[in-house]
């Protein structure tokens, strides 16, 4: 073997073993994170369904609990942006709008 393949060999070695003590330190230093979560995270969270019209479903926060997402409703997720909607086209079918 060469001395310069000898060289690289031990090179990326120590490269390898350096990595990986840094990724050492790095794990023990997140699960410091974990104890700036508050603990009332709880009361945090708000209640948010598609209100639907005839002809369009909102994405609202604080409805009424007895106020029902209709079942065709049921499947779709929060919309993309804040300004983001569901339209009925003319064939009937539900088309997603973001302005």
């Amino acid at each position: 073997m060469s001395a310069f393949r000898k060289a690289s060999i031990a090179a990326a070695f120590a490269l390898t073993l350096s990595l990986a003590a840094g990724s050492a330190e790095a794990a023990i230093a997140t699960p410091a994170t974990g104890a700036a979560v508050p603990a009332n995270v709880g009361t945090v969270t708000e209640n948010v369904r598609w209100v639907c019209g005839a002809f369009h479903c909102w994405w609202r926060p604080n409805f009424p609990v007895w106020w029902g997402t209709p079942g065709y409703a049921r499947g779709w997720a929060p919309p993309p942006g804040p300004r983001c909607f569901w339209r009925r086209g003319w064939g009937g079918q539900w088309v997603q709008v973001c302005p």
